[in-house]
């Protein structure tokens, strides 16, 4: 993989890239902040049925999804968004959201975080082997550390 010099393109080929399995949700990180200088992150996530994080906010991220496959349902800012195949969703940065799996079948995610920096989340909690069902109160310090705040539970 090259890391980018500032000076020529950052190339990653189909299936390339870190994996990541933190909270059971298999995702593949394909750019990480140090390959962009901090510009971005970017990754794809696989989302079973009826699986979504908690209600949350980045203070300094803005998130985009763009729906590769599956039915998914935004919650953003109180609005409520049906999203499918090639739809695309931006977040602002400092907007409570979240999301669901309401399809019949696993979904896939690509996800940009600007600025990067919030997949060292994911990978910092998988290297602690954390579960939320067991590990919240770690999850909620970890987060705090990428300018994550959990606000709400899952939806319904």
């Amino acid at each position: 993989m090259d890391k980018g010099s500032g000076e020529g393109a950052i190339v990653r080929r189909a299936g390339e890239g870190t994996s990541n399995h933190a909270f059971d949700l298999p995702r593949t990180i394909i750019m990480q902040s140090g390959d962009t200088g901090g510009s971005m992150s970017h990754w794809i996530e696989s989302v079973p049925v009826g699986a979504g994080p908690p209600m949350h906010v980045h203070h300094r991220e803005q998130e985009m999804f763009r729906i590769l496959s599956g039915q998914f349902r935004f919650w953003c800012a109180g609005e409520v968004q049906d999203l499918s195949d090639g739809d695309t969703v931006l977040i602002p940065a400092g907007a409570p959201h979240t999301f669901k799996n309401v399809g019949t079948g696993d979904g896939q995610l690509l996800i940009t975080m600007t600025p990067g920096g919030a997949e060292g989340f994911f990978i910092e909690a998988e290297s602690r082997g954390l579960h939320p069902a067991r590990d919240m109160a770690e999850i909620v310090e970890i987060a705090s550390r990428y300018n994550v705040e959990f606000v709400g539970p899952p939806p319904a």
